[in-house]
């Protein structure tokens, strides 16, 4: 058996391809599947199945794109009602060349949330999706606080189930985790086994009752945009548009657009802090750019791309894609000359030299994030709430864990006409600087 992991860095995610050599089978495919369909066809594998754990919540799932594209069956559970795909249930079991595929309902992170436990000869792997991740489990908190302690406890259920059936040396392959909001909990590593999960997960360590209240006071916020997933993953396939042509701007169109909607400048921060078109907001490819635009930006509003060269533009519109923001206004390159506007980036240790009482210090990082620990004295405002907030007058620093934030509310201010100054710094520098920390809610 030849399984074969496919990132998707911006969402935290991780697809699969696994096969025997010559048929295979993808789980959890990210939209586009261009990565997916590159691996098939560069190893001469047939594709039979295209299969998902859950309906997702974090991206529109690529599966129904991979499975017409290629002619394999599409698969998902049946009680999800997918237009156009194939149901499957707990209990039954297919072949993908000389694999077996057992399918295992593990709900929690979802109410139908299933797992694949594949075999070649002996049980060797198992798919697991948002169910067993790397430590921990997926949150369990996106369908409602309704249900929330009610999958908690199903969660913990199904977890119990793969550790007890499976052999000890069964790799566990999961989807969420690597920096996914999708997780509980963050994830210490890449690769586990049932057997390490025996001695570390939590569903493992903890009774049900103390996994459920364990879990339910980790949960901090989650994209707005998630909202929006469930419903577009269920229509199945609809025609692709990321592909589609899109007017090339101007300098001049570029910057009369600032005005009324979202222009994104996508260069990484430095190159955006040293220059760029005024009024454009930064959210650079080199990081989360579909996860904090698709959380800070009214969904679906009208957007227009600006980039550095047409590899980032590419770039940028295949990440929008993972989240169905397919068709920006148009895109631009803007020449030197239009590139006018200039954004201070700083460090921890110059913010502890010119903290005064003209300087308003806002933490951009999330709940959690702030209770574990933040700079004595700042306000608390998650970047995605910058576009509706009331902050005091003056000079604005703001930080978040490594610079990201920081310069994407910076740019998000400073289109508003605010004096900002990005902290971009590891956060792990600002008690070295003198700054002081204090941890805990309000």
């Amino acid at each position: 058996m030849d399984v074969i992991a496919l990132d998707a860095p911006d969402l935290g995610n991780r697809s699969y391809i696994v096969s025997d050599g010559a048929r295979a089978m993808a789980i959890d495919p990210p939209r586009p599947p261009c990565d997916v369909l590159d691996v098939v066809r560069s190893r001469g594998l047939v594709l039979e199945r295209v299969v998902e754990t859950h309906l997702h919540n974090d991206h529109v799932s690529g599966g129904p794109e991979l499975a017409a594209a290629t002619g394999a069956v599409y698969a998902v559970c049946a009680r999800e009602q997918v237009r156009g795909a194939h149901g499957i249930d707990d209990g039954e079991q297919f072949s993908v060349g000389a694999l077996r595929v057992d399918v295992v309902a593990t709900p929690g992170h979802t109410p139908n949330h299933q797992s694949f436990v594949v075999t070649d000869g002996d049980p060797c792997a198992v798919f697991s999706g948002g169910s067993l991740l790397v430590g921990t489990v997926g949150r369990t908190d996106l369908h409602g606080a309704d249900v929330s302690a009610e999958l908690a406890a199903r969660q913990w259920a199904s977890v119990r189930r793969l550790l007890g059936d499976l052999p000890a040396e069964t790799g566990v392959h999961a989807t969420h985790g690597f920096g996914s909001l999708c997780s509980a909990t963050s994830c210490a590593g890449t690769q586990t086994t049932i057997g390490d999960e025996r001695r570390v997960n939590l569903a493992a360590r903890l009774d049900c009752e103390a996994f459920v209240k364990t879990l339910l006071a980790g949960f901090g916020e989650f994209p707005a945009y998630y909202g929006h997933m469930g419903p577009r993953n269920r229509a199945g396939l609809t025609r692709p548009a990321y592909g589609d042509p899109v007017p090339t701007l101007s300098a001049a169109e570029i910057a009369a657009l600032t005005a009324r909607l979202w222009v994104i400048d996508v260069r990484p921060r430095a190159a955006f802090a040293a220059a760029h078109v005024p009024g454009t907001i930064n959210a650079g490819v080199d990081g989360p750019l579909a996860t904090y635009v698709g959380w800070t930006m009214a969904w679906e509003a009208p957007f227009a791309l600006v980039a550095g060269d047409d590899l980032q533009l590419a770039r940028a519109r295949r990440a929008l894609a993972h989240i169905g923001l397919d068709l920006p206004v148009g895109t631009a390159l803007p020449a030197a000359e239009t590139k006018t506007a200039w954004l201070r980036r700083a460090s921890f240790a110059e913010l502890a030299a010119e903290w005064g009482e003209d300087v308003a210090v806002v933490d951009l990082r999330r709940g959690e994030e702030w209770d574990a620990g933040h700079l004595e004295g700042a306000l608390h405002l998650p970047v995605h709430r910058l576009p509706d907030a009331d902050l005091p007058a003056g000079r604005l620093w703001l930080y978040c864990t490594a610079g990201y934030r920081a310069v994407l509310g910076a740019s998000l201010l400073q289109r508003g006409g605010r004096e900002v100054v990005a902290v971009d710094d590891a956060w792990c520098q600002a008690g070295p600087a003198g700054l002081p920390i204090v941890a805990g809610g309000p």
